[in-house]
């Protein structure tokens, strides 16, 4: 791999939601260190209006000389948290460095309103966003523990604060609904159960750490603003480069610790070290 170093080497770091967006940016940056990739996300066939694919993600690894283990996996079923863990441990027997990116973000769920949103939509929502990633720390919290220590890192969003009445985080020129109660109560839940999770971890040199990315030109938001017309650059969205940038800091720093029980805001972070978001 050219334009590599080794910091990384001899580490397992798997990302989940890694067909598109913050996942496969991670993915890419960390093998670039090194690093045994095990990437795992639900889009395995391309879909319309949805850009990237698992697939599309292993062949940008393999071009870097990287062989990732690529695992398809819909995170809201137990048999496949327990299929993917196995499947990570069968082949690379430890994991040091967990990227909890996967969320569930289908667009009727995400801006359903009460009395409309589901029970269906709510569970699968927690399921994906919050148990999930409870599921696969608990999974991998002894493997971490035995080898000195590891990194779990947990994508938040700004949709987890709390709001005045009438305020919204949109961004401007889209048209898209606001969001329902959901999202922004799933990655709520998601930060505290983390910060409850990462003072057990301080003993055992576990780090656990949020990141807010804040709202990020994705491939997909990319391509829905495009169909509404608008040029998503111009929306003041926040580049996939930034919370990139972020993440590979974080993850080959040698002590993480010091970010761990902590939201760690991608965008200023990024400016004040000068990150390379490129």
């Amino acid at each position: 791999m050219s334009g590599i170093d080794d910091r990384l080497t001899g580490k397992v770091a798997l990302i989940t939601g890694a067909s598109r967006g913050i996942g496969k940016q991670a993915a890419l940056r960390l093998a670039k260190h090194g690093a045994k990739v095990v990437i795992a996300a639900r889009t395995t066939e391309p879909r319309a209006n949805t850009p990237g694919t698992l697939g599309d993600t292993a062949a940008e690894l393999r071009a870097l000389g990287c062989d990732p283990l690529v695992l398809a996996a819909d995170l809201s079923r137990q048999e496949d948290l327990d299929r993917l863990v196995a499947a990570t441990f069968e082949c690379c027997d430890r994991v040091d460095i967990l990227i909890n990116n996967a969320a569930y973000t289908v667009g009727k769920a995400l801006f359903s309103q009460v009395p409309e949103l589901t029970r269906d939509q709510w569970e699968k929502g927690f399921a994906i966003n919050v148990t999930a990633p409870l599921m696969l720390m608990t999974a991998f919290w002894e493997s971490m523990r035995q080898h000195g220590g590891g990194l779990v890192l947990n994508v938040t969003s700004p949709a987890a604060a709390l709001q005045p009445l009438g305020a919204t985080i949109e961004l401007r020129g889209s048209s898209l609904p606001a969001n329902g109660p959901l999202y922004g109560a799933s990655k709520a839940a998601l930060d505290r159960m983390a910060n409850v999770v990462a003072a057990a971890g301080a003993p055992h040199n576990i780090a656990v750490v949020g990141l807010a990315p804040g709202h990020v030109l994705t491939e997909t938001m990319d391509e829905t603003y495009r169909q509404q017309g608008i040029v998503g650059a111009e929306t003041g969205a926040i580049p996939l480069g930034v919370p990139a940038a972020a993440i590979e800091y974080l993850c080959t720093i040698e002590d993480p610790m010091r970010y761990s029980g902590q939201i760690v805001d991608a965008p200023e972070l990024v400016a004040e070290l000068g990150l390379p978001t490129s």
